[in-house]
């Protein structure tokens, strides 16, 4: 072979070579993004720390009519309770706050961002209660934590206020499901309700005719005398898991058994039986619909992620499309 021809055979060669690695075109539109990277910052309302956001749809849209928050009976406080810390009233909070949102990082509270509070109550039926058809006027009545649902913060301070001027806050988002984090993870990832149809007895919930927890004989006639007791469970009467429940596998916060599989949960402790549920993007590149089976009461009927629809997890206004706030 001539040496011209060797050269014509390797310039051919990395021609090939050069077309086998040239860049792909453009992608356009939402084709565009490799990752979603979802800030799962649970535990929060929108207007405990973004309800001061200047031009959102927060606290100073609020009327009256809107935050005035009733007792048991259904009749408005007075005043709102006190924030419970157990039985016991907490001594950080006036005991006769105004009924209406109030700010805790400023007086008469004057406890800063930094300084823990006792965590809400957020579970599936209280949830229900609490929004109560759409009026929200049960958050205090139906919480073990009196005043405190009403609280909120100044959070101009915090990174993510930052982060929120420069690109997206929805102030109209909802959850997809009511309730805590539990439930809303699994309905992140596959718009579904876990089964647990052979839960004890004791960790299923007991609801009267409109859907609320039964309260129990000993719970106070009014929430300025203590928080409700009602009877709550971690189980619908139908046998859905709504309220946190632990894995049988580990990490678990079940530990092993002594001396059993340190990868199992003590099989002597109730825990969330393996679900088979398909995810959202599984359901997706089939074409079909998420979920399965008949969802709990309260719980929205599942639809695919795929879609731009948005069930508001709340008896609040429909939700919008995400909106930039400037």
């Amino acid at each position: 072979m001539t040496g011209g021809a060797l050269k014509r055979i390797v310039a051919l060669g990395l021609a090939v070579v050069a077309g086998g690695c040239a860049a792909p075109p453009p992608r356009a539109g939402i084709e565009r993004l490799d990752h979603i990277v979802v800030i799962y910052a649970e535990n929060r309302s929108f207007d405990n720390l973004y309800g001061s956001f200047p031009g959102a749809d927060g606290l100073a849209n609020a009327t009256a009519a809107q935050y005035t928050q009733v007792d048991r009976d259904g009749k408005p406080l007075a005043t709102l309770p006190p924030v419970w810390k157990g039985k016991d009233a907490d001594p950080a909070f006036p005991k006769d706050l105004p009924n209406k949102p109030f700010r805790i990082d400023a007086p008469p509270v004057n406890l800063p961002l930094s300084t823990p509070t006792r965590d809400l109550i957020h579970e599936f039926y209280r949830n229900q209660e609490q929004i109560n058809g759409g009026r929200n006027d049960r958050f205090v009545a139906a919480s073990d934590a009196g005043a405190l649902a009403m609280g909120y913060y100044d959070g101009s301070s915090l990174p993510l206020w930052k982060w929120a001027r420069d690109y997206t806050l929805a102030d109209n988002f909802f959850m997809g499901a009511f309730g805590g984090s539990y439930l809303n993870h699994l309905w992140l990832i596959c718009a579904c309700t876990p089964m647990d149809r052979d839960a004890p007895a004791n960790l299923h919930a007991q609801v009267d005719e409109r859907g609320w927890l039964k309260a129990r004989p000993t719970s106070p006639a009014s929430v300025l005398n203590g928080a409700p007791e009602l009877m709550g469970g971690d189980v619908t009467p139908d046998g859905y898991s709504v309220n946190t429940t632990q894995p049988p596998y580990q990490p678990s916060r079940v530990p092993p058994a002594k001396g059993g599989d340190p990868r199992l949960a003590d099989p002597a402790q109730h825990t969330l039986p393996p679900q088979t549920l398909k995810t959202s993007a599984t359901r997706c590149r089939r074409g079909t619909s998420p979920g399965r089976g008949t969802p709990a009461r309260g719980t929205p009927p599942c639809r695919t992620a795929c879609s731009r629809r948005a069930w508001p997890g709340r008896s609040s206004p429909p939700a919008r499309t995400a909106r930039r706030i400037s």
